[in-house]
């Protein structure tokens, strides 16, 4: 989506450019039209976040991926249950420890990753479509420096904290 062109009788906001604010604009205009793309196939990007965990994790437990996501047990329970009602995930008790839950995906599950997976890169491409190669790596290094300054995790994110909400497709 393009940024839109300022009216011509509004004057520019003075001041410096806040990394902040510039931030947080794509991080939301990246959430939400990703958001946009996959809710067509019944899922949001927390629920993606959590399949690609799942894949690279096969029977690990709730407890585990609670504690990588950061996110707080009774929200993830909720979106597991979501997740299982649609057939992608089963949780099953682990044989070592009966109050453990192994979590797996199904067939289903991971055909739908694949789908989710092309339609990610689709979206990252598109959102450095303005910049060179060179330019888009050392985007990400600065990136993913400052997230690690503050202890963000690689596949973490806030949006699990709460119900994904998309905003209408005009926005």
């Amino acid at each position: 989506m393009p940024i839109e062109k300022q009216d011509a009788s509004e004057k520019p906001v003075p001041g410096r450019r806040a990394l902040g604010l510039l931030l947080s604009q794509l991080g939301t205009h990246a959430a939400l039209s990703f958001g946009r793309k996959i809710a067509g196939l019944g899922i949001s990007p927390p629920h993606f976040g959590i399949l690609r965990w799942i894949h690279a994790n096969e029977g690990k437990n709730q407890r585990e991926l609670a504690s990588h996501l950061g996110v707080v047990p009774s929200r993830l329970v909720v979106l597991l249950d979501e997740l299982e009602t649609k057939g992608l995930v089963t949780r099953e008790r682990s044989a070592q420890d009966r109050r453990s839950q192994q979590l797996q995906l199904t067939r289903k599950g991971s055909l739908l990753l694949k789908k989710v997976e092309q339609i990610a890169m689709a979206h990252d491409a598109e959102l450095g479509s303005s910049l060179t190669a060179p330019e888009r790596e050392t985007l990400i290094e600065l990136c993913a420096k400052l997230a690690a300054h503050r202890g963000l995790i690689p596949q973490g994110h806030p949006g699990y904290g709460k119900r994904f909400i998309a905003s209408s497709p005009g926005e």
